[in-house]
């Protein structure tokens, strides 16, 4: 008997207002453009040499091109083709890659099993996978709602679960936003990469203030830029 497989799609995130609130980072990753790749290794050069890029950005988004790679490297081991892939940091800076899979959910953790050395077990929380015992996988999975499929640091699965399941301690007083994450990344117009950058840190001496939002692409990263 063949082994199944998960249906080839290319399965865009949908709405972004789940993202937490008190998200770091957060990145929309077009992967149906040709030129995201090379976008992912412009915005990584321009975090570090751009005058006035947010500090946070330096930290989060200076080696994004490898990082962007190797997850794309560990998608096609699992032959995953999403449309959209999510990056975010959590406010201790944990990164989270987050794509969407219709797909059953045996099937899918049977495809990870093979492709990716993990073993799946159910929590009260809900399903996880983590890596097998040998094996170098770096993360865990955690499958969540609306068949969206995290992989976050190994080890991490249960409180990044309940980070992005929203379960998590709420924002510290004084840093109420007027505009979350989600939706400062829903109204950028299209690019390869969209960015936002909220929290403290976004320039020297900086407190907590409204998300900074960046567009890349493989010639240029406009910094809170109207559409070119």
């Amino acid at each position: 008997m063949s082994k199944q497989t998960c249906p080839e799609g290319q399965d865009p995130l949908g709405d972004l207002e789940w993202i937490p609130a008190d998200a770091r980072v957060a990145a929309l990753f077009d992967l149906g453009d040709p030129g995201v790749d090379e976008a992912a290794a412009e915005l990584a050069r321009a975090s570090a040499t751009t005058p006035g890029m947010p500090v946070v950005a330096a930290l989060g988004l200076g080696f994004l091109g490898t990082q962007l790679q190797i997850l794309r490297r560990h998608l096609a081991d699992a032959a995953l083709t999403p449309r959209e892939l999510l990056l975010l940091h959590d406010p201790a800076g944990a990164v989270v890659w987050i794509v969407r899979v219709r797909c059953d959910l045996a099937v899918l953790q049977a495809a990870l099993a093979r492709a990716w050395g993990v073993t799946s077990r159910t929590t009260v929380a809900g399903p996880i996978a983590e890596p097998d015992s040998g094996r170098a996988f770096p993360h865990d999975v955690v499958f969540l709602a609306d068949d969206r499929l995290a992989l976050v640091p190994a080890g991490a699965g249960g409180k990044l679960r309940r980070w992005l399941e929203g379960q998590a301690a709420p924002p510290e007083l004084g840093t109420r936003r007027s505009e979350t994450p989600g939706q400062a990344l829903s109204r950028l117009e299209a690019a390869p990469i969209r960015v936002v950058l909220a929290g403290r840190g976004l320039l020297a001496g900086d407190a907590a203030s409204a998300p900074r939002t960046l567009r890349a692409w493989p010639d240029r990263v406009a910094l809170d830029a109207p559409p070119p």
